[in-house]
């Protein structure tokens, strides 16, 4: 395995197995959730915390925005490094406090390349 766990965030089921899928194969610890409140819970009980966190920002309970807000307020997670993934416009990931972005649907050896790039080890 390389390194920390990799978190994939998305409420769409099929979507979040063949990332995981894929991040598997290609030598990764995965753990999942499937909406932002969840994806905070296991923020919370994560130690040591996940190397990157694969973000869907359309989402029900609680969108990737929303997530993305409530990481910013807890300086413990400020490290943890963000990737989105959406099928809307490039978002502001400055503004958002993400690091990279994927566009949907997902190219999987895009979404590697981003991995490697971001990843906390």
């Amino acid at each position: 395995m390389k390194g920390r766990p990799l978190l994939v965030v998305d409420d769409d089921a099929d979507l979040r197995e063949a990332i995981t899928d894929v991040l598997r194969d290609a030598g990764y610890e995965v753990i999942v959730a499937s909406n932002g409140r969840n994806a905070l819970d296991v923020l919370a009980r994560s130690n040591p915390l996940p190397g990157l966190v694969l973000l869907d920002m359309m989402m029900p309970v609680l969108d990737g925005a929303g997530f993305l807000a409530e990481v910013r307020n807890h300086p413990e997670w400020a490290d943890v490094p963000v990737v989105v993934f959406s099928a809307s416009a490039h978002p502001n990931l400055q503004e958002d406090g993400a690091r990279g972005w994927v566009r949907k649907p997902v190219d999987l050896d895009a979404l590697l390349e981003v991995v490697a790039q971001h990843v906390v080890k």
